[in-house]
């Protein structure tokens, strides 16, 4: 089964404060706790597309960085910042919803060239996740890919934790539908496993 991710202590209230007051060290210092964090939600919200992915991480902790004063303490520090995440990733398709009634999108946006082939598996799962719709698709990153409570991704989205259960139960629904294939071939494989051992 795997081992269960282990939560993340929250950065301590110096580095908190530092941040609001404007230190560099402070901001370095959120920027390497979550940068990885939200380039993987951006990554995979916007479908693989390194550059763009990048461009977001940027524009968040620019974000985080702007507003790090208006940040009140009665919330997790990574709880503001998903909802950052989850604003800049929505605001990335409405950009580019508008640049598409204009014209083409630009080739940058569109990489023609994959990094690093995943396993089958992997590229069905996520191909899948990334056909669904953008309000669902954000629950399934924050839920499976960051391992965040129902209270924390309705905290992140600024909903109540039941959308967020809705919102998770209609993905899970689609994501059944499409990987089905999945499930035969596991079991057709599972079953000649079970015949080779007779």
């Amino acid at each position: 089964m795997g081992i269960p991710p282990v939560a993340e202590p929250e950065l301590d209230a110096d580095i908190l404060e530092g941040c609001r007051r404007g230190d560099p060290s402070a901001q370095r210092a959120v920027f390497e706790r979550y940068r990885d964090r939200v380039f993987s939600i951006a990554l995979n919200f916007l479908k693989g597309e390194h550059a763009a992915a990048e461009d977001v991480t940027q524009e968040v902790f620019v974000k985080v960085f702007r507003a790090a004063s208006s940040f009140r303490q009665d919330a997790r520090l990574s709880t503001w910042l998903y909802r950052i995440v989850a604003n800049a990733c929505l605001d990335e398709l409405r950009r580019r919803r508008k640049v598409l009634l204009f014209g083409d999108m630009p080739p940058a946006i569109h990489p023609t060239v994959p990094a690093v082939e995943p396993p089958e598996t992997d590229t069905d799962v996520t191909r899948a996740v990334s056909r669904l719709s953008p309000r669902l698709r954000i629950a399934v990153l924050l839920r499976y890919y960051d391992d965040l409570s129902y209270d924390e991704i309705a905290q992140a989205l600024g909903v109540t934790a039941g959308t967020v259960a809705s919102r998770l139960s209609r993905a899970h629904a689609i994501l059944a539908r499409d990987l089905a294939h999945l499930r035969s071939t596991s079991s057709g494989l599972q079953e000649g496993s079970h015949a080779a051992e007779s």
